[in-house]
């Protein structure tokens, strides 16, 4: 079921505890990324409740293909629409998925569980042809989210989610465990991972990107301004504690 992974004896993720997933996974990844402009206020009231500073009003769509990802080796694949954002906190510079779109139920599970992810369930479309335009489509229980088609074109602007050449790294959330009596997180924490990703160099291209009106799922009340779009490739990218750097940064509640 996972392949060359298998649980770990006293993890906190074994049966009949929680859901079945091991500590290890690797595939390949396939990104396709459009960074956009949205009004900073918007994205300053969604961060409210942690205590992450926001770099800039720049928010990345990333629609992503894991190929042969051994969490989804009965389907063959898993994919993932991450709606990122650049932050600080104390001395890292990263950033945070203030929505996230999964194909799988047990990535779903462990990201929202040991990393404090967002993600919901998802199905989708990422169709990559011979000429290296990609379309696909994400929606949530049939209703559509977002519709996309990128066209690589190398005289295409290059805009990344931040100006400078160091790019924001790995990823931090505020993981939280809902109270069972009350409407309220019994526990809460801040988790930071960085997983390794060799990409490939960015191929810039021209995108139409369509957000949905949703009421569970607004990620189209965002508004987002297209500033550019680019294509990326990575043959490394996995996790687990022999690969990634994995740190519960400090313990909120209680």
């Amino acid at each position: 079921m996972f392949g060359k992974y298998k649980m770990h004896q006293n993890s906190g993720v074994n049966p009949p505890y929680a859901p079945a997933y091991p500590l290890e996974w690797e595939c390949a990844l396939r990104t396709v990324e459009v960074v956009t402009r949205v009004d900073k206020a918007k994205l300053e009231e969604l961060l409210a409740d942690t205590p992450f500073e926001l770099v800039n009003d720049r928010v990345a769509f990333r629609f992503m293909l894991s190929p042969g990802h051994t969490l989804a080796l009965q389907s063959g694949a898993m994919f993932d629409l991450m709606v990122t954002v650049a932050v600080r906190y104390e001395d890292l510079f990263t950033q945070t998925h203030i929505y996230m779109y999964c194909s799988d139920p047990m990535g779903i599970a462990a990201g929202r569980e040991i990393f404090g992810y967002t993600k919901k369930d998802a199905t989708y479309r990422f169709n990559e042809a011979e000429d290296g335009s990609i379309d696909g489509w994400v929606k949530r229980r049939t209703i559509p989210l977002a519709d996309f088609s990128f066209i690589p074109d190398p005289a295409a602007p290059l805009v990344r989610l931040v100006d400078q050449h160091e790019q924001p790294s790995g990823e931090i959330h505020v993981r939280r465990v809902p109270h069972p009596e009350r409407p309220e997180p019994v526990y809460a924490d801040i988790v930071y991972r960085r997983t390794p990703l060799e990409y490939s160099r960015p191929l810039p291209g021209r995108v139409v990107m369509k957000l949905h009106d949703s009421e569970f799922d607004p990620i189209a009340s965002l508004k987002p301004e297209i500033l550019g779009a680019h294509f990326m490739v990575s043959d490394v990218y996995g996790g687990g504690f022999g690969v990634e750097d994995r740190r519960l940064l400090k313990r909120l509640t209680p």
